[in-house]
């Protein structure tokens, strides 16, 4: 590798949140010129990638930038599954479609041809389309699911299952399908991360997809994982905040009046200094979430973070609410999160009319629940601050901030749709101590750090 591309290889790694040190680069270079008879690709990968999690983010900068400088995905690695790819030449209707769809007889993974080797699937998705989609301004995901509807892919997927299910295919045809379907599917993302990054002349397209950035209700469920697993360990770096109370300690502030008890009692000599400290002493936590249907794939985050931190607080509250409020805290108290969802889903039975009422819930609040929160309480709102047209009635939330500590408030939209006429947050966070966004694992890294 020349200097160069390895200096590039750096900045881009780096350009996507991933940590690469001094001393890792002169790790990188050291290997690199005393075992040249190694694989490049696995020596940067091996002093680079400190996280298993962030392998397939190196994968695609490694392939964009060294594999395919050009920015056009020809050629694909030789250990890569092979893929079904359908020989032009026979009929393109087969099974169930019309090729590409797009109006002159495409190519359909439902015609009948020969299993290709995988460099040529840029046949399949011809790279101008890439572009073109690119340029449409849609996310990702949306991308990959047009190109999979013009290749007729369900209508492809579909054929197999069912042959599955009547038994026409051995179990090893089916788990040889599957991993083809999972190898289409990843060289589809990766052509079209590799046009958004040529399209938009920087690598905020592959930041978008690190899972530390993805928003929280896009996530699968190993990035799901991932995250719960980050959250456990953010809560074990926590300590307790001190209280008002104090404790005799070797280190610390002089205790002027302990020195002074003890000197009348000697006669007016010291013959040791004593000192104390604050007592640590944990606060109660009170949390109350939106469950409507919007908001259900943050809640389960938050409510995980809340069961991570329990031990750090005297008493944890937690209330669920759409237009009135009920007590969860009972299920908080259990590792399985079982409990949680089966209320998130019975929501239903608890509300009248389905549709969020910031302004109801916090006058209930206020009349019914805030005489038994503490004055030490820290209160977290977790919502996104649409009222419905409904009275936003923040004389309630002010009397709420008036008798706890603090009030944070973690909103799942992006900051310019608080501005929506629907969405109330503009008078809402008069009344809060601070607001945030938290919309993915990297901003729930932010709020724990911030707040706790």
């Amino acid at each position: 590798m020349d200097g160069w591309n390895f200096i590039r290889l750096v900045h881009a790694l780096r350009q996507v949140s991933l940590s690469i040190s001094s001393q890792d680069i002169l790790d990188a270079q050291t290997c690199l010129f005393r075992f040249p008879g190694l694989s490049e690709k696995q020596v940067v990968k091996s002093i680079f990638i400190h996280r298993p999690q962030d392998a397939s983010i190196f994968e695609a900068i490694w392939r964009i930038l060294i594999e395919n400088p050009e920015g056009r995905i020809e050629s694909f690695p030789e250990d890569r599954t092979k893929v079904p790819v359908i020989d032009e030449s026979q009929d393109s209707s087969g099974l169930g479609g019309q090729g590409v769809g797009r109006g002159s007889g495409g190519v359909s993974l439902t015609s009948k041809g020969s299993i290709l080797d995988t460099a040529n699937i840029s046949t399949l998705v011809p790279f101008s389309r890439l572009e073109e989609l690119t340029n449409g301004g849609f996310e990702l995901e949306e991308m990959v699911k047009k190109v999979l509807a013009e290749l007729d892919y369900y209508t492809w997927i579909n054929s197999y299952d069912l042959a599955y299910q009547r038994s026409e295919l051995t179990e090893e045809s089916w788990y040889i399908h599957q991993d083809r379907r999972s190898a289409l599917i990843s060289e589809i993302r990766q052509q079209l991360l590799t046009a958004q990054v040529s399209h938009e002349n920087s690598w905020e397209p592959l930041v978008r997809q690190h899972w530390l950035y993805k928003s929280l209700s896009t996530l699968t469920d190993k990035e799901k994982e991932l995250v719960k697993s980050s959250i456990r360990k953010w809560a074990r770096k926590l300590a307790v905040r001190p209280g008002s109370r104090w404790k005799s300690s070797h280190r610390g502030t002089i205790d002027i009046s302990r020195i002074v008890q003890q000197s009348v009692q000697r006669n007016g000599f010291i013959f040791n200094l004593n000192y104390h400290q604050r007592v640590p002493r944990a606060s109660e936590l009170v949390v109350l979430c939106d469950v409507s249907n919007s908001m259900a794939s943050f809640v389960e985050f938050l409510i995980y973070l809340v069961t991570c931190l329990r031990a750090r607080f005297r008493k944890i509250r937690v209330f669920f609410f759409i237009d009135s409020v009920w007590d969860v805290s009972e299920f908080v108290c259990d590792d399985d999160l079982s409990g949680v969802k089966q209320e998130i889903k019975s929501s239903g039975d608890k509300v009248s009319s389905g549709f969020s009422d910031y302004g109801a819930v916090f006058r209930e609040m206020a009349e019914n629940r805030l005489r038994d929160v503490s004055t030490r309480a820290t209160l977290i709102i977790l919502g996104d601050g649409k009222n419905n047209y409904r009275p936003t009635q923040t004389e309630y939330l002010a009397q709420i901030s008036e008798k706890v500590r603090n009030v944070f408030w973690l909103n799942p939209l992006e900051i310019q749709e608080w501005n929506e006429r629907d969405n109330m947050m503009n008078e809402y966070k008069n009344y809060c101590s601070k607001v945030y966004r938290c919309r993915s694992a990297s901003d729930l890294h932010r709020i724990v750090q911030d707040v706790f």
